[in-house]
């Protein structure tokens, strides 16, 4: 989806084709809304074709379960070197917030009765044998994340859907961790916005990335297939 975040937020654009998206996603776009009803909870990235790949990701008005694709060769931009440098064309005309909210190593929300999937897990890239579905966003001492996203047809004051994306992550606060708040999954922008008041989660952390990417269907993820890394890649 977008590269990865380390210290220096460093990475690499995971490719799709900029026209097969089209065809897909001016498909998709009447189902996209019933995303979470047609499919369990899903986790990792999927391959479509020859490098089209496609994610879980979260809308945050309700916090049911939507798809991202991302094209290849379409724009990006990581301003983490110099953040004060202007963002350049297309993004400094518009874009979408996409809230990148991270789970720490210890938490359970992903486990016991009723429990769902993250829509990555990247701390098998630290560790060999953990989970390992997506090759973005890897920071030490995270499990993984949820994408929260506004969706086609979604408003909200500020931005809401749009192809452009700007992420700004989150991290559980030590009181977050101490007072369990991590083990709570957070699933809409209110809730992630409640938690942040209450000290359970950190501000907005602005990463300077912004990508391309489109919602798709449950049904173009589903008949994709699901990609595998090593640790370190």
């Amino acid at each position: 989806m977008f590269r990865r975040l380390v210290p220096k937020r460093q990475g690499k654009l995971v490719g799709l084709f900029v026209s097969l998206i089209v065809a897909l996603v001016a498909a998709a776009v009447p189902s996209i809304a019933r995303a979470s009803v047609n499919v369990p909870w899903q986790s990792g990235m999927r391959a479509v074709g020859n490098g089209a790949t496609i994610e879980p990701a979260v809308n945050y008005t309700d916090g049911t379960q939507t798809f991202l694709i991302t094209p290849n060769n379409s724009p990006f931009y990581d301003g983490s070197a110099n953040p004060s440098a202007p963002v350049p064309p297309p993004f400094n005309k518009v874009s979408a917030p996409l809230y990148l909210v991270t789970y720490p190593l210890a938490s359970t929300v992903d486990t016991g009765p009723g429990a769902s999937p993250l829509n990555c897990y990247t701390e098998g890239f630290f560790t060999a044998g953990l989970p390992y579905t997506c090759n973005h966003a890897q920071i030490p001492g995270v499990k993984g994340h949820d994408h929260l996203v506004g969706v086609p047809g979604s408003q909200k004051a500020g931005g809401d859907y749009n192809v452009q994306w700007h992420v700004l992550a989150t991290f559980f606060t030590p009181q977050g961790v101490s007072d369990g708040a991590m083990n709570t999954r957070i699933l809409t922008l209110a809730q992630l916005e409640a938690a942040q008041k209450s000290g359970d989660v950190t501000g907005f952390v602005d990463t300077h990335i912004y990508f391309d990417c489109s919602a798709v269907s449950a049904a173009v993820y589903m008949k994709a297939t699901p990609l595998n890394f090593l640790p370190g890649s």
